[in-house]
Order: structure tokens, then sequence, then C-alpha cells
């Protein structure tokens, strides 16, 4: 399925990131108590990150309409013309995909296994994809993550797997 839409990859993502901006708004909304502007309730930064995703988002996908493509493209054609939709959506699949893995496996493996497994899974959506920069960022994100949110935030998560 070609499309006419001058960067599909844009525009793609762009709905791809509203989407989950929304979705997860929505479960947040439903879910927890956003409070009052003097005394802001648990929900209320889930909240405003879901409402920049959301936009964020939306500017991406507008620029992927209007923006023009100064070179060719990934098929050699100029300004996107011919570009396959389902090609451009991969890479968003793949990144949203390892989101969701390390969502649920985040509590059976621990942070630093999921967060590992969150960094191959989203580089897979990359094409220029370097074994060691992946690993490097693994890495870094290994210590980062846990680091930030047990020992910093206090989160109260398993940064290892328990082995019964």
């Amino acid at each position: 399925m070609a499309s006419n839409i001058r960067r599909t990859e844009e525009l793609a993502s762009g709905l791809a990131l509203a989407a989950l901006g929304a979705a997860a708004g929505a479960f947040i909304v439903a879910s927890y108590p956003l409070g009052t502007a003097r005394q802001l309730g648990p929900g209320a930064m889930p909240a405003l990150v879901a409402l920049i995703l959301v936009l964020l988002g939306g500017v991406i996908a507008i620029r992927g309409l209007w923006e023009r493509v100064d070179g060719p493209g990934i098929d050699g054609q100029i300004d996107g013309a011919g570009i396959d939709l389902r090609a451009a959506l991969r890479p968003a699949g793949l990144i949203l995909g390892a989101i969701l893995l390390f969502g649920g496996l985040v509590d059976w493996l621990g942070v630093v296994p999921a967060s590992a497994i969150a960094v191959v899974g989203s580089a897979l959506a990359s094409q220029r994809m370097r074994k060691r920069e992946i690993a490097a960022l693994a890495a870094v994100l290994a210590v980062a993550v846990p680091a930030l949110f047990v020992g910093i935030l206090g989160m109260p998560l398993k940064i290892w797997p328990t082995l019964h």
C-alpha cells in the first residue's frame, strides 16, 4: 500500500506515540486521582506525561504530513512517494513492543534484565544498529535505571530476578 504522504515514517511514529499517550492517559485518569492544583494526587504527573506524549506525537505526525524530504526516500524516490506504510510502522511497533515488554518483565525478571531486553528490542527498530552501541547503552541503563528508580526515587522495584 503506497502513500503520497511526504514523511510516512514520521506520520506513523507520531500517530503511534499519540495513541500510546492517549491510552496511557485514559488508564491513568480512570485509575488514579489527579488531586487538586494545591495538592496533586498520584495520577497528576503520569497524566501530564501522557498529555505531553499526545502533544509530541501530534507535532511529529503533522510534520510528517507537510515536511518535504530533501533527498531520496527509503525506496530512492523523492518526497516519500511509494513508501510502504507497513514498513514505516515497523519501527514504531518494535519500540512500543519493547516498552510493553519492559513493563511485563520488570516484576518477573527485575529492572536490570528488563532494561537490557527493552534496549535490544528497541534497537531492532533501527536499520543502522551497531552491536557495540547497543551493548554500551544496555550497560549504561543497567546501572542508571536502578540507581534512579530504586536508589534516588525509592521505588520498590526488584533489581534482579529472585532465584527460588
